[in-house]
């Protein structure tokens, strides 16, 4: 077992299956994807620490393993689910996805990021990197059984929410400063369904900003 291999175990250990996250799935995906692999080079030492690491774009960063672990569960992925990832960075959670659904498209804004996820995965079935705007969502490839938000949001969700087959679900930590929940949109008929799950944190996702209002 390598060092990378033993620090793994003990993340999953010491930060993933003390924050209740039980589905023995997604502890087997997150036992299984080398984290080292999905961020800058010059920061593997820090792939297993309990912390957000920084992708070297700005404003950018994973999130920490806790709280995607925790989102992984409540996204409750299924075998042959369709996923996107929204604001994937180098990939991590895009490889976590591609253990637990059918197929898995990421998506990313910052080109330096996705050409280097797209490198990742290059020649892996059932995995496709896109680069666009992040909360114009991937209409080429929808619809998508799961939307996962790799950070938080404060608005502009309804393109993104078009893009759900019936029945679909997106995940995302939505609000504002330090008033994030995971949230859960589900397409309803016609319309969507909102709920939230527990309060979340993350690094908050291009694109998504609410628009600044001015008082007279």
């Amino acid at each position: 077992m390598t060092d990378f291999d033993r620090l793994r175990v003990g993340m999953v250990d010491g930060q993933i299956r003390t924050a209740d996250v039980t589905d023995h799935r997604v502890i087997s995906a997150f036992l299984s994807v080398p984290r080292e692999d999905y961020v800058p080079e010059a920061r593997r030492g820090l792939a297993y620490l309990d912390a957000r690491v920084p992708l070297g774009a700005p404003g950018r960063a994973t999130l920490d393993p806790m709280t995607l672990a925790k989102l992984v569960q409540l996204a409750d992925p299924q075998e042959d689910d369709k996923v996107l990832v929204v604001g994937c960075g180098l990939g991590y959670a895009v490889a976590i996805f591609a253990e637990l659904a059918g197929s898995v498209v990421g998506l990313e804004v910052e080109p330096t990021l996705a050409v280097v996820a797209e490198d990742r995965f290059a020649g892996r079935a059932g995995v496709k990197i896109v680069e666009g705007p992040l909360p114009e969502g991937s209409p080429a490839d929808a619809p998508f059984d799961l939307i996962f938000c790799d950070g938080s949001v404060s608005t502009r969700l309804d393109a993104l929410a078009r893009q759900l087959a019936p029945d679909g679900r997106l995940i995302a930590i939505t609000g504002d400063g330090r008033s994030t929940k995971a949230t859960v949109l589900r397409r309803a008929g016609d319309g969507v369904a909102t709920s939230t799950a527990f309060d979340a944190f993350g690094p908050a996702l291009p694109g998504f900003e609410r628009a600044e209002t001015f008082a007279f």
